[in-house]
This record gives C-alpha cells, sequence and structure tokens, in this order.
C-alpha cells in the first residue's frame, strides 16, 4: 500500500510524526539484494519506501510508452511486496529534486538511503539532494547498485576509459575474481517489528498510462515484478544457459533469458546473476554447458561496459563517438521520412527486418541478433542516422536502457568506440538463412500474407553505404 505525500510546498503541514528511514528507489525495484533498503531495515528506525517520477527528467530522456507500462507494473509488485514487509510506498510525481528535497523538508526523515544510478546528470541530483539532507541533519548513505562495479573503478593503466570491450570485461572480471560480489546479495527481508501507518496511494497517480492503447497488449508477453523475474532467472538456468552458446543467435529459438527489463528496472541485480552463473560455472564439467555459461557471463559484460562507456561519455547518446560520423554527407537526406516510417511499421519489404520491428510493435521486445540487423538495415542500407532508430527503439522496447541502447545503436552504426567497423554491413537475407533457416521467426511475425516490395536493394544500398562512409573517413563532405 502507498501512503499518500503532499507533492512539495502543497498541503498543510504535517503534524509531529516519529522519524523514519527513507529508502530512495530507483532503478533497484526488487527486496532482495537491495543494499539501501537492507541498511534501513537495520537502522533502528521504522522504514518508508519512496517512488518520484519524472516525466521530464534533467537528461531529457522521458520514459518511453513501452518502458512506462513496464515500470507501471513492477511498481505495482514492488508496492505489494513492500506491504508484505510492512513497508509502505510513497509515490510522487514531478521534478525528481525538488519533489526530494520538499519531502525531506516537510517530513520527519531521520535518515536517507538510496542506490546510486549510472547515467547522466544523475551524480548530480544525488550530491546535491545529498547536502541538502546533511545540512538538515539526516543522515545520507548511499550505495553503488546499478552495475557490478562502480565505473570510476575500471581504468587502465594511464587512468583513462577503456574503449574496447574485450580488455575492459578481461580487467573486470579479475577485480571480481579477486574481491566479488557476495557483500552485495541479502536474502529477502523480514516483516518489520514496527511498521509505519499506510494510506491508499495507488500508482496509477503517476500517470505511467497513457491513452495509446497499443501497450496493453504487452501483459500478454510479460509479467513484471521480482517474484516473476526470479522465476524466469530459475527457469532460463535450468533449460537454456548450457546451450546459451549454441541457440541464442535463433530468434524462433527460446534461446536467450529475456530478463533485460528486469535488469534494467533492478527487478534482479547484476551482482546476483554474476554469483549465481559464476557458482554454476564452478560446477559444470561439461564443456558445451560452460560455454554457454561465459557467453551468458560476457553479455552481462557488455551491459556493464555500456555504463563504463556512457560515464565515460555522458553526451555518447546523441553525439556519435566517433565525431566523423557527425559531419555532412555521413547520413542520406533523400525520403527519410517515408522510409524510416516503412522501417518503423515493418513495411520495408525486407522480411527479417519487418519481422522483427513487428515483433517490436507487438511485444515491446526484440531478439537481439534481429536488433542489429534492423538496426544496420535502418543506418546503412536507409542511411538514416542512429538516434533516429534509438529514439524509436527507446519508445517501443519494454528493456529501453539509456547506456545499452547507445552502445547498441552506435556499434552497429559504425561510430562507437569499440563498433563494428563502418564496411560491416549485415546482409538481412543471408542472416535469415543462417539463424532462420526453416523461417519459423519470419511466418510468425508476417504470416503468409504478401511481402511488399522491397524498399531498397540490397546490393546497390550497400555500395553507396560504403561510399558515402568512404567519403567521410577520408575527411570529404560528401
Amino acid at each position: 500500500m502507498c501512503i499518500a505525500v503532499a507533492a512539495a510546498g502543497e498541503g498543510p503541514p504535517m503534524p509531529a510524526e516519529r522519524p523514519f528511514a527513507l529508502v530512495w528507489f530507483r532503478r533497484d525495484l526488487r527486496l532482495q539484494d537491495n543494499p539501501a533498503l537492507h541498511a534501513a531495515l537495520v537502522s533502528g528506525h521504522p522504514v518508508l519506501a519512496l517512488y518520484i517520477h519524472d516525466p521530464r527528467p534533467a537528461d531529457g530522456w522521458a520514459l518511453g510508452g513501452a518502458n512506462r507500462w513496464y515500470l507501471h507494473q513492477s511498481l505495482l509488485a514492488l508496492q505489494q511486496d513492500l506491504a508484505e514487509i510492512g513497508v509502505p510506498l510513497a509515490c510522487l510525481k514531478g521534478d525528481a529534486e525538488g519533489e526530494m528535497k520538499g519531502f525531506l523538508t516537510r517530513r520527519a526523515v531521520a535518515k536517507l538511503y538510496c542506490n546510486r544510478v549510472v547515467e547522466p546528470g544523475q551524480g548530480e541530483v544525488e550530491a546535491d539532494l545529498c547536502a541538502l539532507a546533511e545540512r538538515g541533519r539526516i543522515e545520507v548513505e548511499t550505495f553503488h547498485d546499478d552495475s557490478l562495479l562502480p565505473p570510476e573503478r575500471v581504468a587502465k593503466k594511464d587512468g583513462t576509459s577503456y574503449k574496447v570491450f574485450t580488455p575492459f570485461w578481461r580487467h573486470v572480471s579479475d577485480l571480481l575474481q579477486r574481491n566479488g560480489v557476495e557483500q552485495r546479495l541479502f536474502p529477502r527481508p523480514r516483516p518489520a517489528a514496527d511498521p509505519l501507518p499506510a494510506d491508499p496511494l495507488e500508482v496509477e497517480k503517476l500517470g505511467l498510462l497513457d491513452a495509446h492503447p497499443w501497450h496493453r497488449k504487452l501483459q500478454a508477453y510479460w509479467s513484471p515484478g521480482e517474484s516473476s523475474a526470479f522465476k524466469v532467472f530459475s527457469r532460463f538456468l535450468q533449460e537454456r544457459i548450457d546451450g546459451y552458446d549454441d541457440w541464442r543467435d535463433f530468434p524462433a529459438r527460446q534461446g536467450t533469458s529475456r530478463l533485460s527489463a528486469a535488469l534494467h528496472f533492478g527487478e534482479l541485480s547484476a551482482a546476483r546473476l554474476y554469483a549465481v552463473c559464476q557458482g554454476r560455472l564452478a560446477h559444470k564439467a561439461d564443456e558445451g554447458a560452460r560455454a554457454g555459461i561465459r557467453r551468458f557471463l560476457a553479455e552481462i559484460g557488455w551491459r556493464e561496459f555500456s555504463r563504463h562507456l556512457l560515464h565515460a561519455y555522458p553526451r555518447s547518446p546523441a553525439i556519435s563517438l566517433n565525431g566523423r560520423f557527425e559531419r555532412p554527407g555521413a547520413w542520406a537526406q533523400d525520403h527519410n521520412d517515408r522510409r524510416l516510417r516503412a522501417w518503423q511499421r515493418g513495411e520495408t519489404g525486407i522480411p527479417l527486418v519487418d519481422a522483427g520491428m513487428r515483433e517490436l510493435w507487438e511485444s515491446g521486445w526484440m531478439h537481439n541478433r534481429v536488433r542489429m540487423v534492423a538496426a544496420s538495415f535502418l543506418t546503412k542500407n536507409l542511411g538514416i542516422h542512429w538516434r533516429q532508430g534509438a529514439a524509436w527503439f527507446w519508445d517501443t522496447l519494454v528493456d529501453a536502457d539509456l547506456a545499452s541502447n547507445t552502445l547498441g545503436w552506435q556499434w552497429v552504426a559504425g561510430c562507437g568506440t569499440d563498433a563494428a567497423p563502418y564496411y560491416r554491413i549485415f546482409n538481412p537475407q543471408l542472416q535469415a538463412r543462417k539463424f532462420d533457416p526453416a523461417g519459423e521467426y519470419i511466418r510468425r511475425w508476417l504470416g503468409d500474407g504478401i511481402e511488399p516490395a522491397p524498399l531498397v536493394d540490397l546490393g546497390a544500398s550497400r555500395d553507396r553505404a560504403l561510399q558515402r562512409y568512404q567519403a567521410v573517413i577520408r575527411g570529404a563532405s560528401g
């Protein structure tokens, strides 16, 4: 149950209340393995949880529609889980910094606990709020939880950030092997002995669900919340992780974990996934199974790498890391709007691309192999700037994650730090023959209807892309 809270600067003064510990939930919507919640529960104070939805964040990346639907459902699950241990959830909507300042001023907060978020601007918000709380004599404690290691702890010998994944992950793996993550794993909390009173305040008041009906169908594909995430992870461990290296690239199979949204919202911690997989690896003798586990750990590593890069290059969601790709001539200028709409609707006439885009619109998710093919087709065959594709994914993916989305698009477009070379252009027809040989995935999402004529000729558009990129690399203006 949520507790009713006046917005900053609104309503009459609160009556005298007993001091409590406040847990600011953000990207950590779970009870288990939650360092901020654990610290609050052992603080000796009653505990109240707070979630603030900021519809206009300072970094400009307001949540997309699919993300908002998933968050709404995940908060409902969190609210129920917290109620079971006697912790009420307060919900506020508005500028996160302003709402928190008002809350700290009006309420009897004795201690503030939160887990940090690795995204542009979040560090400044955290620092400002900590300073405000401390001036009000409120004890503050923050924890690193968003990734396996704080980005500032991982650097090359010369002190600079890594730009290539392989040496980065080798370094991180060495650090984790020496230090482990077990100190960040906590059991599900027991019910509070002295819970705070709660008044009903529905999560719907946050206004996360818009009027567009398309998101309603997402509930057929997703069951957000910590308990559901653990079930999905357990099933993946039992049924698929051993064969992950063999089957992860085949979209017609259930070969992947489908945990990306749960990880983004913190329904599961990366530390828990890493620790469980390392433990499983230590007890597996079969080399094929070990290869599957190592491959899955490497995917956790790519998520880690995306946060490392976003911390080092906070402008990367809007700017190509290779500045040459912001020059005139790097992207085609003709028919962009019409072609972009066709790509968004899955009407390009390229079956694998269209199947992926329709899977996205229907389910809020797309298989990672198909994401790469669809992104390559947009940026290279159609010549449309990667930012356009990233914005569409941001709005339609339930797992839309600023760091991972940015890394993925810049990698495919060839303009990131550890990017596919500009001349690597996925051939959707060859990709379909290799990874969907029976056409099962394509039929699942396109049916047996007649596809529209191809938007572009794959060979000719590939040649144009190579000419365009070669001119940019040479420093020509196109």
